[in-house]
């Protein structure tokens, strides 16, 4: 508390209040400091001075504090007075206010329009007024800051020497020196004078950064942007002066310099002043979210203006303040208390002003209260002013029982025991605590959800991965392991690494070399073992292989026309089961990256894997497939086509086979019982037809695969016997003395068969189709059943026998890539990895076909499916040329016919395994080939 030209000395309580009514004025005043529990809604006063609780019918346009303002010849002292007790007010620190005696201030003032004095006037009062509101050091909140209204005095104050020839530019720098920028600005030429000498490369950094303070700082004094222009954009917003001439804020700001202020309407300059400072008083009392540190402001700030009159300076600071709320329409927190012999603005009493006197106070203020909506709408000159009268007592027992009142009330306002407490909800522990739990929260929940993220999408941030019942789906570009389980040696983790490398150097080429095709491919298999072992991938591993070769023969390409290949990994889960929906995700991902041109590999021919060679059909995308053989899936799929022959052919080969060698001529067939894997079923159905038209006399028995019974049974179907597993079906054929054709799995059911026909020392003539090359293809299993021989057919022969011709190429660069290719546990005999290396040369021809055409063709899924019906021998036609394809595994030639979808007498081997070992000597050989003729029993192709 502040006091002006006053003695310091205490009256006794009550002492200078004795005049009729003061117990109530007293309860008013300190009913009218005290701020709500939260927000600044209006209240209803009651009879005693004490807030009615809640907030009853209560509108926005009744909130407001009145200048109250005591008339009458007992006012001597009564201002004194209460600014002692707000000064010792209960909790010590409680309330800001202030005292201004104005009865010896000079008159410089009148009662007439506004001039350059009152200017001067109202502009001293108010500096006075912020001074000691800045100096109350014992109040309990933070202190109370006046930045506009002390910019507004500072410019005013502002004098330009006779020279100077651009005030503009001297103002903006002198803005800038007294701005918080400048102490960044200061920082970083601290930081510039200590670092640059021993390191110049921050030089830069440095001038960069001081080039970004001053740039902020020239948008922050434009006063046009939000947020960054602070105090500035309040000046160019506020009503005052016609901001909208100026432009900008500091165009506005040389107007209100010494020399230049008078020049402009005295009575909008007192209103800036008067406004600036209600606005400061409006910003310090409202808490924005991030000022959780600050405590909640629970008294308003109290000016008592003592002896108020129209020459100096109190009628006009008064009105002006009338003003003021009238037009801006906010809410600011003062209470203004004045004391004069006439009610404010007017010069002398009347009938209705004071019409209310302290002993009716707290009904004056509500009557004020129901006023003020209209007072304000109507811009009443007298809206926010609430004049009480008050009298002298007129007998000694009057004044007594006054004195009486008085000393009940005590000394000082005491707002202990909660009374000036804020809500709860309001405190600094709760506007901290709150965001800060709910930030936790949500930081625990994006933690959460992006760890759920992350396990849904196998611990990676693609969109292409997700987890589904513990196996990882999707596509990669060979940077994540999709095989499961991966081998101990790291086999599979090396091949994925020089397809994670050539694919960088794939981009890397396509920049330097934009002229030549840039296509994706995408190796889509069974990464899931089905056995749950790393070697029974090693089928999938050699076919990642073998794309791994045809990228690199492309990378090492020079021609315009030979496209460069990125080569994706995708996994279609166990059993193909989540084909579909990798399928799916290949079509959105195609939407986004246009170079994605076809899917090679695919692995086992049955209903999961046709239904995802449909859904690639539907998706527009063309499917090579490098082991599939089951007939249905080329005969019933248009944009489909495989480089394996098909089972109808290997049923004929092997028929003819068995036919020419002597022995029994009966054949038993052992085929898995799972109707949806279609590829034994078909089998089986080929192989009993091309046997019956040999003479043969033929059976067929199920066995149940290693995954279980499925729903549907194929051997209800047909009506054959049901054996047991697959190690059933081979102690089955203990005691058949013919041909035993396992049409199954090779992984995992080829080895428990085998098991089973050696308990018993089986004689028969085990054959196994192409699929138990995956089998041979893993040298643990195979090592591990050496106790019977057995024939097995072969898609591709090498490298089970020597390479010739392109075969020994490819498998030079095969082994040269991957030396693990060298031991004996590294070395596969299936021949996946040349057929998946042919099945990538089919899709990479059709695109050099494509570009060979015309340069200007987009090279798209669409247009490289058609060329790929291209690649076949020359009709009898002079001016055709051969172009099919001479692969490792044989001859690829779709013979010219659109609807023809597998290669023309396609290459099939037989082989032998004795010991555990395979033999390199060809047991059969049927198929076209530059480098071996087909045996001459082998049945002519369609």
């Amino acid at each position: 508390m502040v006091y002006f030209g006053m003695d310091q000395t205490v009256a006794v309580a009550g002492e200078q209040l004795a005049f009729a009514g003061a117990d109530r004025l007293v309860k008013l005043i300190g009913a009218l400091y005290q701020r709500p529990r939260s927000g600044d809604r209006p209240r209803e006063l009651l009879d005693d001075g004490e807030w009615r609780p809640g907030y009853h019918r209560e509108r926005a346009g009744r909130r407001g504090l009145p200048m109250v303002c005591l008339v009458g010849d007992a006012r001597a002292g009564v201002l004194k007075e209460l600014a002692s007790r707000l000064q010792n007010a209960e909790p010590a620190g409680t309330v800001r206010s202030v005292y201004l005696p104005l009865a010896d201030r000079p008159d410089t003032d009148s009662a007439a329009e506004a001039t350059k004095e009152s200017v001067d006037a109202v502009r001293d009062l108010l500096w006075h007024v912020r001074n000691s509101l800045v100096r109350s050091g014992r109040t309990r909140e933070s202190r109370l800051r006046f930045r506009l209204f002390t910019l507004v005095d500072q410019l005013m104050a502002k004098q330009f020497p006779d020279g100077d020839t651009d005030p503009e530019r001297t103002l903006l720098r002198e803005l800038q020196e007294n701005g918080l920028l400048v102490r960044f600005r200061s920082a970083i030429d601290s930081v510039s004078r200590e670092l640059v000498p021993q390191h110049p490369a921050w030089r830069f950094p440095l001038l960069l950064l001081r080039l970004l303070t001053f740039g902020t700082f020239r948008l922050a004094v434009t006063g046009r942007v939000p947020g960054l222009s602070g105090r500035y954009r309040w000046f160019l917003r506020q009503p005052h002066l016609a901001p909208e001439m100026s432009g900008s804020f500091v165009r506005f700001a040389l107007r209100l310099t010494d020399g230049e202020w008078q020049k402009e309407s005295p009575e909008y300059v007192a209103r800036l002043l008067v406004n600036a400072f209600l606005e400061d008083l409006r910003r310090e009392y409202r808490l924005r979210p991030w000022q959780f540190w600050r405590r909640r402001r629970m008294t308003y700030p109290v000016l008592l203006l003592d002896e108020v009159g129209p020459a100096n300076g109190g009628y006009r600071l008064l009105r002006l303040m009338n003003d003021v709320r009238n037009q801006v329409g906010l809410f600011d927190p003062l209470l203004v208390v004045s004391a004069s012999q006439a009610p404010p603005p007017d010069a002398a009493p009347s009938e209705d002003r004071p019409k209310y006197h302290a002993t009716d106070a707290a009904g004056a203020y509500r009557v004020w209260q129901n006023r003020l909506s209209a007072d304000r709408r109507a811009r009443r000159p007298t809206a926010w002013y609430l004049p009480i009268g008050l009298d002298v007592p007129q007998t000694e027992a009057e004044e007594t029982e006054v004195r009486k009142r008085m000393l009940a009330l005590g000394e000082h306002y005491d707002l202990s025991g909660g009374r000036g407490r804020a809500a709860w909800w309001t405190t600094r522990w709760i506007r901290a605590g709150v965001p800060a739990v709910v930030l936790a929260l949500v930081a625990a929940f994006a933690v959460v959800r992006y760890q759920s993220f992350l396990d849904s999408h196998c611990g990676t941030s693609s969109e292409w991965l997700s987890r589904v019942d513990d196996q990882c789906v999707g596509v990669s570009d060979g940077t994540f392991t999709l095989f499961s389980p991966v081998d101990k040696e790291g086999t599979i983790q090396q091949v994925e690494a020089v397809v994670a490398d050539q694919n960088r150097r794939a981009e890397e080429l396509h920049q330097q070399h934009p002229e030549r095709p840039y296509i994706t491919l995408v190796d889509l298999e069974a990464l899931t073992s089905s056995n749950g072992t790393a070697e029974g991938l090693t089928a999938e591993r050699e076919s990642l292989e073998g794309f791994a070769v045809a990228q690199s023969r492309q990378l090492d390409a020079t021609a315009a026309a030979e496209p460069i290949v990125r080569m994706l990994i995708a996994n279609g889960g166990k059993g193909m089961l989540q084909g579909a929906q990798v399928a799916r995700t290949l079509l959105e991902m195609a939407k986004q990256d246009p170079s994605i041109v076809g899917v090679v590999g695919l692995d086992m021919s049955s209903e999961p894997t046709a239904t995802t060679i449909r859904a690639l059909g539907d998706a527009g995308i063309p499917v090579v497939a490098a082991t599939l053989t089951a007939d249905q899936l080329a005969d019933q799929n248009p944009i489909y086509f495989q480089v394996a022959p098909q089972n109808r052919r290997e049923a004929a080969v092997t028929a003819a086979f068995a036919a020419q060698r002597p022995g029994p001529r009966s054949l038993r067939i052992y085929y898995s019982d799972d109707d949806t894997d279609f590829y034994s079923p078909n089998l089986r159905d080929n192989l009993l037809k091309e046997f019956k038209d040999k003479g043969f006399a033929v059976e067929a028995r199920a066995f149940v695969p290693d995954e279980g019974q499925k729903a549907r049974s194929a051997h209800l179907r047909y009506g054959d016997r049901l054996v047991g597993n697959a190690g059933a079906a081979g102690r089955d054929s203990c005691s058949y003395d013919g041909y035993a054709f396992f049409a199954g799995r090779g992984v995992p059911d080829f080895g428990a068969f085998l098991a089973g026909a050696a308990q018993c020392g089986s004689t028969a003539t085990i054959i196994g189709d192409d699929d138990v090359a995956r089998f041979v293809a893993d040298s643990v299993a195979r090592e591990d059943h050496r106790a019977l021989p057995y024939y097995y057919f072969a898609l591709a022969n090498a490298p089970a026998t020597p390479a010739k011709g392109l075969a020994r190429d490819f498998y030079s660069t095969l082994n040269a890539k991957f030396s693990f290719e060298h031991t004996e546990k590294g070395r596969s005999f299936d021949g996946h990895a040349a057929l998946s290396y042919d099945a990538a040369l089919v899709m990479i021809t059709a695109t050099a076909y494509l570009r060979e055409t015309s340069s200007k063709i987009p090279v798209t899924p669409g247009a490289v499916w058609r060329e790929i019906a291209a690649i076949h021998t020359s009709r009898p036609d002079a001016n055709q040329i051969n172009k099919y394809i001479e692969g490792v595994s044989g001859t690829i030639d779709y013979g010219g016919d659109i609807g023809r979808h597998v290669p023309q007498d396609k290459p099939l081997a037989v082989l032998q395994v004795q010991g555990g070992e395979v033999d390199p000597a060809l047991q059969g050989f049927c198929g076209k080939s530059v480098l071996r003729a087909p045996d001459p029993w082998c049945p002519a192709d369609g």
